[in-house]
Order: C-alpha cells, then sequence, then structure tokens
C-alpha cells in the first residue's frame, strides 16, 4: 500500500528528528544559547535545559511517548496537507512540545497545591518557585524566540505569536474553569466546554500554527484550528481514562469534574447521585472511596451510555477534516489520529460499530 508523503516510515523519521532537534536545544540552552540573544544568560538557559530533560524523562517513565508523538506529528500532517510538505513544520512541532513540557508542571503543581497541606508547600516552596520561573521561561518566553528567528515574513511570524498568545489564554481559562467547577453542579457540555479551552487550546494552536507557517489564512486556519480543538479534547478524554486505569485517581483526589464523572451524575436517579457526590467527598481523603467511585464509573452500562456520548465528538473531528480536505496521504494520517486516540477510550468502538 503506498503510504504517500508521510507515511509511518516517514513519521517515525520526523519524530526522531524533532527529537533530536529538541535534544540539540537542549544541549544549546545549558550554553546559554539558542535565545537568539547575547551571551550572557547561562542561568535561564540552564535552568530550562534541565527542565526539558526532566521533562523527557518523565514522558518515558509515565509511558506516554505515544502522546508526544502526536503533538508532533499534528503540524508536521496539517503542513503537509496544505503543501505537500510536512517537514517547514518541525518548529511549530518543538513549540508545542514547549508548550506542553511547562504547561503539565504547572498543572501539576496546581494539583498539588490542591492535595496537599499548606505546611508542606511552603517547605517546598523556594524551589517550586525556580520551577515556575523557569515553566513561564520555557512555555512562555522560549517559544517567541522560536518564532523571532523563523526565516519567514513578519505577518507569518505575527501570526503564528498570535497563535501561541491565543493559545496560553484560552487554556488558562480552561485550567480556571476546571479548578472552580464542581461536580455537583457542573454538566457534560459544561466540562466539555472547559476541555475545548484546557486541552483543545493547545492542539488549536499547534494545528493553525502550522496552517500559517503554510501561507494559507482566514477559513483555512479557523478550520485546521477547529480541528485541533476537537482533536484536543479527545486527547483530553484519554487523559482522564488513563488517570482511572493507572489507579491514580488524581482528578477524584483534586476533586476535578471530570467528563466520566459528570456523566454518571447525570444519569443516575437523585438517590444514587447523593450517594455518589458523597463518595465523591470522601474521596478527596479516602483511598476506598476513590475505589468505590471509580467502580460506579467503569460500570458497563455507564461506559457504554459515555462511549454513545463520545462518539459524536470522534465524527465532528472527521467531519471537520473531510471539509477542510489537502493532500490525501496527510489528511489520511490526520484521520487516523482522530481514530487511534479515540480508540484508547472504553468501549468507544462499540458505540459506534
Amino acid at each position: 500500500m503506498d503510504e504517500g508523503v508521510f507515511g509511518r516510515v516517514a513519521q517515525e523519521r520526523a519524530i526522531a528528528e524533532v527529537e533530536a532537534e529538541m535534544a540539540r536545544l537542549c544541549e544549546l540552552l545549558a550554553e546559554g544559547l539558542a535565545m537568539g540573544l547575547d551571551e550572557g544568560r547561562e542561568m535561564v538557559g540552564g535552568a530550562m535545559s534541565e527542565f526539558l530533560v526532566e521533562f523527557f524523562d518523565l514522558v518515558r517513565a509515565k509511558g506516554s511517548r505515544p502522546g508526544v508523538k502526536g503533538m508532533i506529528t499534528l503540524p508536521l500532517l496539517v503542513h503537509g496537507a496544505e503543501t505537500g510538505d510536512p517537514a517547514p513544520a518541525a518548529p511549530v512541532a518543538v513549540i508545542h512540545l514547549l508548550w506542553w513540557a511547562s504547561a503539565r508542571y504547572l498543572d501539576d503543581l496546581t494539583d498539588a497545591a490542591s492535595a496537599e497541606g499548606a505546611a508542606s508547600r511552603t517547605v517546598e516552596a523556594p524551589a517550586a518557585g525556580k520551577k515556575i520561573l523557569t515553566a513561564l521561561a520555557v512555555g512562555g518566553q522560549l517559544p517567541g524566540r522560536i518564532i523571532a528567528g523563523l526565516p519567514a515574513g513578519a505577518a507569518v511570524r505575527a501570526a503564528l505569536a498570535d497563535e501561541v498568545s491565543r493559545g496560553w489564554l484560552d487554556a488558562v481559562d480552561g485550567q480556571l474553569r476546571d479548578l472552580t467547577e464542581r461536580p455537583p453542579v457542573a454538566s457534560p457540555g459544561s466540562v466539555l466546554r472547559g476541555y475545548e479551552r484546557k486541552t483543545g487550546a493547545p492542539y488549536a494552536m499547534a494545528a493553525a500554527s502550522a496552517a500559517c507557517l503554510a501561507g494559507v489564512g482566514g477559513r483555512r486556519v479557523d478550520g485546521w484550528r477547529a480541528y485541533g480543538r476537537a482533536l484536543g479534547v479527545l486527547r483530553q478524554l484519554v487523559n482522564d481514562q488513563r488517570d482511572l486505569a493507572s489507579g491514580r485517581h488524581e482528578d477524584l483526589a483534586n476533586g476535578t469534574a471530570t467528563y466520566l464523572l459528570v456523566h454518571l451524575l447525570a444519569a443516575l436517579p437523585a438517590a444514587r447521585r447523593r450517594e455518589a457526590l458523597a463518595l465523591h467527598a470522601a474521596a478527596r481523603r479516602s483511598a476506598s472511596a476513590r475505589a468505590e467511585l471509580t467502580a460506579w464509573m467503569l460500570d458497563d452500562e455507564i461506559i457504554e451510555s459515555y462511549a454513545a456520548s463520545v462518539a459524536p465528538l470522534v465524527e465532528r473531528a472527521h467531519g471537520l477534516l473531510d471539509g477542510l480536505g489537502g493532500d490525501p496521504g496527510c489528511v489520511r494520517e490526520l484521520h487516523r489520529l482522530v481514530d487511534e486516540t479515540a480508540g484508547h477510550l472504553p468501549r468507544f468502538r462499540l458505540a459506534v460499530a
């Protein structure tokens, strides 16, 4: 079978090249270089290098490399869909990884702050403060330096900077919603709107940035942004599922209103819903309550209805791609990216068969 311009072998090669570029970036940062500025910034460069090395070590330890591969291939495939050549979008893939390295640390820090006592946070405050500053540099400032150094016109660089800024603001908005919306008042729709911002935003940024770099604008950039956002929502649903399947139950310990939890609450009669909410309150401190509520959430009937509710989200992502079109091989791989993501969700294939 003809794999086209960017089949699996070519994708693996491109992923390896981007990962090698990230390793080279870490080496240069450690020397105070790779920031497009004069020398003398070894402190921040070294901190960013160490931060990124820790991020990729964590990716390997948690078995998250498939997700990272998707982060890399998304902008490459979008650029390939528009031009037939994925390679020029490699800097966008790097920016996408930088964004996630920063955001993952800040998200983990926020989760830890909600789960731990004030005393333990005070002890760790100096180290955490250094990491926070470094995370802000990695995700907020380093992408700007990369964009400034691209061999592209001023209008393209401005569009890329706008996408990064938009992505950060949308994601912070979604994260704030995630931190403030409680399960008793949340609805499946409100949770999905938060997911569109929290995790949809960076994927939207990566897809739209690749389209901008390809030289298109207007509705096509909007369309790619919408596709990236739809893919990001599916990725967040997978993240939720992995948290349960791994036994970490971090979302339950943090009191997070995940889509599956809110779907369960919406499906229960009033009395059982009150029981579930009581379990959820206890789950902040009780491992047994977390285990019991997890069993409720993974009940066969709940999972089947959950999968049925997710199916339209998958169909929408495919529909957006069908409307955009482009290089057939790259579009096919973008469809496959949706299906592979959805394939990690429980009972999904049963729901759409």
